[in-house]
């Protein structure tokens, strides 16, 4: 069993509407063995299991947070031991909320639109006709501030983290090649590099940081906090998959 299957055990199910009769083969796992498996597997992986679940919204991030948190403090990275214990404190908050939202993003995730800020219009100005003229009479255009449909988003104030390249699905069609054979042929997209989404720009964590540190250099950013943000997903991806081994290991 994986961990992708879990979900569904948190959801109500549909009634049956037919005359089918349900599988009743003795290998099936019921409810309360995936219960039962899943407290053997928060007692094993917790960290991964708490990951997987806030990523899939089953419970709050506030467990996995604070895990990462204390992951984050023990690491031995010499631009958190130059800082104060307060601003220590609130930069580790800050990139690992960052990074537990690059971990939890995925190809059908939505993120508010930036142009907007989720309205679904923008406020611009423009000549708008009080009246438009008649003879003897001169036309009465006035500039205002109107609002205007947000294109980026087409009005629904959000947007979907799908690679634009590859449409969320990690290849695309390699023109070239399907010249030469004939038949169509794929390749992985050069512009997700096959993750099907676009990851959250650090550039947010710079900036949350540069409030904290003025002085941040390209150097100290890369080698220091940078570098604590990538750690912090790998560690994120490590546990997701320990949990999913144990899972399997239960479940066979």
């Amino acid at each position: 069993m994986n961990l992708e299957s879990l979900p569904k055990f948190y959801s109500p199910k549909s009634p049956k509407l037919n005359d089918v009769s349900p599988a009743t083969g003795g290998d099936a796992l019921n409810i309360t063995d995936v219960m039962a498996a899943q407290g053997m597997v928060q007692s094993k992986a917790p960290l991964g299991f708490d990951l997987f679940l806030a990523k899939m919204g089953i419970q709050p991030p506030d467990a996995a947070v604070n895990a990462l948190k204390k992951y984050a403090m023990a690491l031995n990275n010499p631009a958190l031991k130059k800082l104060s214990d307060d601003s220590r404190q609130e930069i580790i908050s800050c990139l690992v909320q960052f990074a537990f939202a690059d971990y939890s993003r995925s190809a059908a995730s939505k993120v508010v639109c930036v142009h907007c800020s989720g309205a679904g219009v923008r406020r611009v100005v423009q000549d708008v006709i009080k009246h438009p003229g008649v003879k003897g009479v001169a036309a009465n255009i006035k500039r205002e501030d109107v609002d205007e449909l947000c294109l980026h988003c087409n009005g629904k104030g959000e947007v979907s983290t799908a690679c634009r390249g590859c449409k969320g699905k990690g290849t695309v069609l390699d023109e070239k090649r399907t010249r030469l054979h004939g038949v169509p042929v794929v390749k992985i997209c050069g512009r997700c590099n096959g993750n099907r989404y676009s990851r959250v720009p650090t550039t947010l964590a710079r900036a949350a940081v540069n409030k904290i540190v003025p002085d941040l250099t390209d150097y100290q950013w890369y080698s220091g906090y940078a570098d604590i943000i990538n750690r912090l997903v790998t560690k994120c991806w490590q546990e997701e998959a320990f949990a999913e081994t144990q899972l399997r290991n239960v479940t066979r």
